[in-house]
């Protein structure tokens, strides 16, 4: 398949963020519109990126060769496997579904019916967290964590950790090779359930330790990945600063002047990575049963 026409379904913060600006520079591929529920912000935004509106999500699909999903994760099982039936490849954000019974159906339904489906873990696609991954040899410990400022509520913890710490557990079954499985934890909630803190503590087969953790009041905003092996320490920070520390000498790295966040955070990889997949008819590297994988690592936290 040359030049894939792709369609968009949600034009939330995300869409708008992330992936309009990287799918409207239409390099290897069609971007022909999107649909949204909401008729006036599809109207405006749709005339900014100059794409077509469409009113339904079957009129999209219709015109499409795959879709990006960036509708609520409530929607997400409806949506996909409504995309899916009518033979159209998906990416659709993390987490695949809002329970792990209708992410596993719809991992399951893309098998049957022989479609591409990829879970937006873009982390796994940021160029320092690659180099760092890279870099891993002869590992003590791993530790994944991911701060907010003052971030507590208004969600349950529930949709807090699916909705943000997923993240964070993904990278770090990424990092072990998916080889990772929890051993013990703590999350923490104040008096209306919601999410102060969470840290777990992993096994791996490589031998190492593996953990993760976020603080929701934390009184920043980080995102720090350490790598603490013989003779090395490696640390990327908020993926746009590496820091190799050996022989007591510390290197920084950081990314070209040029490049740009969305490159850093991996956005622009991970789409890149899926349209490639339908282009050679591969299977996407984060699919629906490797993104259920980590899914159902962080059910487990919850039980």
């Amino acid at each position: 398949m040359t030049k894939p026409r792709i369609g968009m379904v949600g034009l939330g913060g995300i869409a708008q963020k992330a992936y309009l600006p990287i799918l409207s520079k239409a390099i290897d591929w069609n971007f022909v519109g999107a649909f949204s529920p909401n008729a006036e912000k599809r109207k405006v935004i749709c005339e900014q990126y100059r794409i077509s509106s469409y009113g339904s999500l079957l009129e999209l699909a219709d015109r499409c060769d795959a879709v990006f999903v960036h509708s609520a994760t409530d929607t997400h099982y409806e949506v996909v496997s409504t995309l899916l039936k009518q033979g159209k490849d998906v990416y659709v954000d993390k987490p695949l579904a809002v329970t792990l019974h209708q992410a596993e159906q719809l991992a399951e339904l893309a098998e049957k019916l022989g479609r591409k489906l990829m879970v937006g873990f873009n982390r796994r696609f940021s160029p320092l967290y690659i180099e760092a991954k890279d870099r891993m040899t002869d590992t003590a410990w791993i530790r994944m964590e991911k701060h907010r400022t003052n971030s507590v509520g208004p969600q349950t913890a529930e949709f807090t950790m699916l909705d943000d710490y997923l993240h964070v557990v993904d990278t770090a079954r990424w990092l072990a090779d998916g080889k990772a499985t929890v051993m013990n934890g703590v999350v923490n909630v104040n008096e209306y359930n919601q999410l102060l803190y969470a840290q777990h503590h992993y096994s791996t087969l490589g031998g190492y330790t593996l953990s993760t953790a976020m603080h929701r009041h934390a009184g920043t905003n980080l995102e720090q990945l350490e790598i603490v092996s013989a003779g090395e320490i490696i640390r990327v920070k908020n993926m746009s600063l590496l820091e190799v520390e050996r022989d007591d000498t510390v290197t920084q790295t950081l990314p070209p002047s040029w490049q740009t966040t969305l490159k850093q955070r991996g956005f622009e990889d991970a789409v890149l990575h899926f349209i490639q997949c339908i282009v050679q008819d591969k299977s996407p590297s984060v699919d629906g049963e490797e993104a259920l994988k980590s899914q159902n690592l962080l059910m487990k936290m919850l039980e």
